[in-house]
């Protein structure tokens, strides 16, 4: 996984721990952050994510016995030190799906959000379209409608458009990151403020995939507009996550981190203008080239080996030869020590020209090799198209790979006259075996032909066999399930379920002397619904009934008959069913009754 994508992982993470991990703090808007303790705890811990992850996994253990965290956001933040830290993707997919087949999030009303935020992550990163898809959209469907998650919901939304991106869906990924980008107009937030750049990003890269290089570019702008902004004034977003809070110097790594990021893109984006031919004004553009480098070079940032290897192609095009000469060096040590992955393809194709310049052909070759090695994000067209062209610099090169190519080629050119020969003496002498024992055995054909018949129509009532049998299998589990719901209804009212407020889908279970996963099955396939839907309208139901018999006794005793003891969350779930306050639906009630 590329670094940048990385960093915005654990930019949203911090935000995602602010809103919901530890002893929160409201601030009075709806939004929960943690408590200080609970805060550095975690803070810590996925400061270890990359340098020593197993440590981080023993200190996120730790944060679960002393009860800072829960069992399932524990396991979340292992599986994002499994992915960040470790680059275990199946590893962290394999928990994320635990915890969303699971379904338990307790209080925790974000985590099951968060955790399609990472899954899709993760199958971006192995590129795993459908899958991304998938986690992206039903971590949508929980943030869509709430204010509170908007900017998640855009996150998700980009994610989805990334996907489509990848899957060849342009128009499709255009209109995503359209619906996405409305829903964050005005960076209210920190978080709209991450989701927004994220966003932006995408956009420009897919702008770039089409060429639209001057799209692309303004695309940029804008991001280094708004961070610019933000390292002036950081107060114009609303409640920053505390580690942005701690010192001005945080903020502004943050900003310069964009801020390189983004020079070091917009000079790759005027470049490859001019390399396509697209520049209305060729020496304009590459003027725009050099002095976007020359602000790169003049961040921080520029220092990383990520940022030089991605960005010495720029240095190179504009003859920057000192800054290239460092580069190169530092980019070299990390070839040598394999550390290159395939974001530096383009790097190992300079390396490949630049050696050709001076005749090196061995180290040329060299060079080539790892490129084409690196195979992943790289199509295999404009790879022979790079070994092509350098093949044709190296003459001497080309004209022993022919030689070689010629050689092979007459090798296994004898190779198949001598198999046509062979397959043509087989031929003979089974023509010649299959006469012989026609002729002496007529009888042998029939008793052949007999038998496949009765194979034929054996076969087929073996297939007609099968079919009953799961005909049969599938009205004994519909009888079954019919039955299982009508037990399920008994034990709810003979046993006064709906009276526990704390009643879940095992309990129910365990009365009903079944599975929680064959409950759960028999309400969805039923009801076509949800457990808690389903225990909801059955209360709401119930609420009905007592009402209409007692239309009398409070609205509060009644409620709490039918086992609320939230009145909040009676209130909710009876407005959201009935479309009216419970108060409204009794007025009602009463009314219908005088006339």
């Amino acid at each position: 996984m590329n670094k940048p994508s990385t960093i915005l992982l654990i930019a949203l993470s911090w935000l995602l721990m602010c809103r919901c991990a530890g002893s929160p703090e409201n601030d009075g808007k709806g939004r929960d952050y943690p408590s200080k303790e609970t805060f550095d705890a975690i803070d810590r811990c996925m400061g270890y994510m990359h340098s020593d992850p197993k440590r981080a996994h023993t200190m996120l253990d730790s944060l679960r016995s002393a009860k800072l965290m829960t069992e399932q956001r524990c396991e979340y933040y292992h599986a994002m030190v499994a992915f960040c830290g470790e680059d275990s993707l199946d590893g962290a997919l394999a928990i994320c799906d635990r915890l969303l087949e699971g379904g338990e999030y307790g209080d925790d009303r974000f985590l099951e959000e968060e955790i399609c935020v990472l899954a899709s992550d993760i199958t971006i990163a192995n590129k795993r379209n459908l899958a991304t898809l998938r986690y992206a959209k039903r971590g949508i469907e929980i943030c869509h409608g709430n204010e509170l998650m908007r900017s998640d919901e855009a996150t998700l939304m980009a994610r989805v458009g990334a996907a489509e991106q990848e899957l060849g869906r342009m128009e499709q990924a255009r209109e995503t990151y359209e619906r996405a980008s409305q829903l964050l107009n005005d960076n209210a937030s920190f978080a709209d403020l991450i989701a927004r750049i994220s966003l932006q990003k995408k956009q420009a890269s897919l702008c770039q995939e089409q060429k639209e290089y001057d799209k692309a570019i303004a695309i940029c702008h804008e991001i280094l507009n708004v961070v610019e902004r933000f390292d002036q004034d950081p107060s114009f977003v609303e409640q920053r996550p505390e580690t942005m809070q701690k010192s001005g110097d945080a903020t502004h790594h943050f900003a310069g981190f964009y801020h390189s990021q983004m020079y070091g893109h917009i000079a790759r984006l005027y470049r490859m203008k001019v390399e396509n031919g697209l520049s209305a004004n060729a020496q304009a553009d590459t003027d725009s080239v050099r002095t976007y480098m020359e602000r790169w070079s003049a961040t921080d940032g520029a220092q990383s080996p990520d940022n030089m290897a991605n960005s010495i192609r720029e240095l190179y095009f504009v003859g920057m030869m000192d800054q290239f000469a460092e580069a190169k060096g530092i980019v070299e040590q990390l070839y040598q020590g394999d550390s290159i992955v395939a974001e530096y393809a383009d790097y190992l194709k300079l390396m490949a020209e630049d050696a050709a310049s001076r005749l090196d052909l061995k180290a040329s070759n060299e060079y080539l090799k790892r490129a084409l090695a690196i195979g992943d994000s790289i199509s295999q067209h404009e790879t022979m198209r790079v070994l092509s062209e350098q093949m044709s610099i190296n003459m001497v090169q080309e004209q022993k790979l022919a030689r070689e190519d010629a050689e092979q080629q007459l090798a296994r050119h004898k190779l198949i006259i001598l198999l046509q020969w062979t397959l043509l003496a087989i031929i003979i002498i089974s023509g010649a075996v299959i006469t012989y024992l026609v002729r002496k055995n007529k009888e042998s054909r029939m008793i052949i032909e007999t038998t496949q018949h009765d194979l034929n129509e054996t076969k087929e009532e073996i297939i007609e066999l099968e079919q009953q049998l799961e005909d049969t299998k599938a009205e004994k589990a519909a009888t079954n399930m019919k039955a299982l719901y009508e037990r399920i209804g008994r034990v709810m009212s003979e046993q006064s379920l709906y009276l526990k407020p704390d009643l879940d889908i095992k309990m129910v279970a365990e009365a009903a002397n079944s599975s929680r996963s064959v409950v759960s099955t028999c309400i969805n396939s039923t009801t076509g619904k949800p457990f808690r839907q389903w225990l909801a309208e059955y209360r709401l139901s119930l609420f009905d009934q007592m009402l209409k018999a007692n239309p009398d006794e409070p609205i509060d005793v009644l409620m709490m008959r039918c086992g609320y003891k939230d009145q909040s969350t009676f209130r909710r779930q009876f407005k959201a069913t009935y479309g009216m306050t419970a108060g409204e639906y009794k007025k009602k009630l009463e009314e219908a009754n005088l006339a």
